[in-house]
């Protein structure tokens, strides 16, 4: 069954050895040369692979990955149950405030293990348990830079603006938990965050 339909890739509901599962398949692009269109795709799955193990790795819930198909640039990862950031966070209230200071912390042990993630919308974040579980990094990369960090936090201020009314509210409590794990570096993180906004503002 199709989940979503991306620019760059299809989601399907599926199951993998009896489990639910989610695959996720880059679509080839027309434009591109075949050979070209083929090596793209396939970087792009492994390294997105690579990045949820690495995300793993640094103490944030990701989806389990059952299978990666490098031919057909796919992989087969759990399916996670539950809501996404963005409805717990319009239900307002104290699960909403303890869950933005959580969705800090886990950017911040993203950023600790030089993991940017890209695309970080509450839409892209799911509760589970009590846990968030951090999904789609298909625009992700390694940087540990201060300006990559930046920006990857500005893209959710951005989001949180964009998409709830306490926004200012959330990305406070989610500055306390980048805070927690990033200690003193969060504030030069925080600061470049603020000077990307001011070069918005004048250009």
């Amino acid at each position: 069954m199709l989940i979503k339909r991306g620019a760059e890739a299809d989601l399907h509901r599926t199951e993998f050895l009896g489990r639910p599962v989610v695959a996720k398949r880059r679509v080839p692009k027309a434009y591109r040369s075949t050979e070209l269109d083929e090596n793209l795709r396939r970087t792009r799955i492994r390294t997105e692979a690579r990045l949820i193990a690495e995300a793993r790795a640094a103490g944030v819930a990701v989806p389990i990955l059952y299978d990666i198909d490098l031919a057909q640039a796919q992989i087969v990862m759990e399916f996670i149950e539950g809501p996404t950031v963005k409805d717990v966070l319009d239900r307002g209230g104290t699960l909403a405030m303890e869950t933005a200071r959580e969705v800090g912390r886990i950017v911040g042990r993203l950023h600790g293990a030089g993991v940017v993630h890209g695309d970080l919308t509450t839409s892209n974040m799911i509760l589970r348990d009590g846990r968030v579980v951090m999904i789609d990094f298909s625009l992700g990369l390694k940087d540990d830079s201060r300006e990559a960090r930046g920006v990857d936090l500005h893209l959710l201020r951005e989001g949180l603006v964009s998409a709830h009314a306490r926004a200012t509210t959330y990305y406070r409590e989610v500055i306390r938990g980048y805070r927690e794990v990033m200690g003193s570096e969060a504030d030069r993180v925080i600061a470049t965050v603020k000077e990307i906004e001011s070069r918005g503002r004048y250009t």
